[in-house]
């Protein structure tokens, strides 16, 4: 039975590097806030094996400067697994806990394209214009209010 579970940066980035960065180098996937005291890493693990990843940064978001807020970053479900609601899973527990744990108002990203849908499901509002990150392609930022 997949489990939602706490853990270290050093869990997530394999996941988040295979699916998000792959043909990037493995440093790509190492975030500058990955070890900073108000970051935290979810994964969705089942028979030991980590199947959704997440993490969430204490960090504002522009489009409304005087909420609290938090980013989601490094959001990824082993290729195999998708669209079997493990990333609803780690989306929900990230929520879930920052709800309870901060004082946070917002959970922001900056969303791929493709995955518009996805975040709309889960309750996120895709707002501004259509930016490119260089080699990632292009996004738009979503929010929800916690």
């Amino acid at each position: 039975m997949a489990k939602l579970k706490k853990v270290s940066a050093e869990i997530v980035r394999p996941l988040r590097h295979k699916v998000l960065r792959p043909s990037l180098p493995f440093e790509s996937s190492i975030m500058e806030l990955d070890d900073h005291d108000y970051t935290f890493h979810f994964c969705v693990e089942e028979e030991s094996r980590i199947i959704s990843v997440a993490s969430a940064y204490h960090e504002s978001f522009v489009e409304l400067p005087k909420k609290d807020a938090y980013r989601l970053r490094g959001m990824a479900t082993e290729p195999s697994e998708q669209g079997k609601g493990y990333g609803k899973m780690v989306l929900k527990g990230v929520i879930d806990y920052l709800t309870k744990e901060t004082q946070s108002e917002i959970l922001w990203c900056n969303a791929r394209t493709t995955a518009f849908e996805f975040y709309e499901k889960m309750g996120f509002t895709i707002v501004g214009d259509e930016f490119d990150i260089p080699n990632l392609g292009p996004h738009k930022k979503g929010f929800i209010n916690l």
